[in-house]
């Protein structure tokens, strides 16, 4: 375990995924990432440095949705009331999908962090996209 600055947590993920060719390598690197890099040494609640896992078929520019695999580690910033939000997402166009309903999950939901990925692999935003090729991944560190 290494203790990093939160604002330096984009940089060191993106080392940590390399290419990344599908979602269960993006779930296994994340997660990886996630045990080894904190950012203090002590939590004193689970939730000050908690993963989310959300997925759905999505318009935000109204050029044509996209299907977004997301994962995202959302941790606390010391003195403030705001969260900060490190987010890895993969795109894909949304014919390969078909219909789905959005879904989400939190880390802190689940007594143990394999008992989250394993529901997260059980799902069928994982099942659709499973050994596919995202079209786009992006990496985004923002406030809540």
């Amino acid at each position: 375990m290494e203790i990093i600055k939160p604002t330096r947590l984009k940089k060191y993920l993106k080392k940590e995924l390399g290419k990344v060719q599908n979602p269960q390598e993006a779930l296994d690197r994340f997660v990886s990432f996630f045990q080894k890099y904190k950012v203090k040494p002590k939590l004193e609640h689970e939730e000050e440095d908690m993963l989310l896992y959300q997925y759905g078929t999505y318009d935000w520019t109204g050029k044509g949705g996209n299907y977004e695999f997301n994962l995202t580690r959302q941790f606390e910033i010391p003195n403030d009331d705001e969260f900060l939000q490190l987010s890895l997402t993969l795109y894909y166009k949304p014919e390969i999908i078909g219909e789905i309903e959005a879904d989400n999950s939190w880390s802190t939901d689940f007594k143990q962090l394999d008992k989250w990925t394993d529901h997260i692999k059980s799902t069928i935003g994982f099942k659709k996209v499973d050994g596919i090729k995202p079209d786009k991944i992006e990496i985004e560190l923002r406030r809540t």
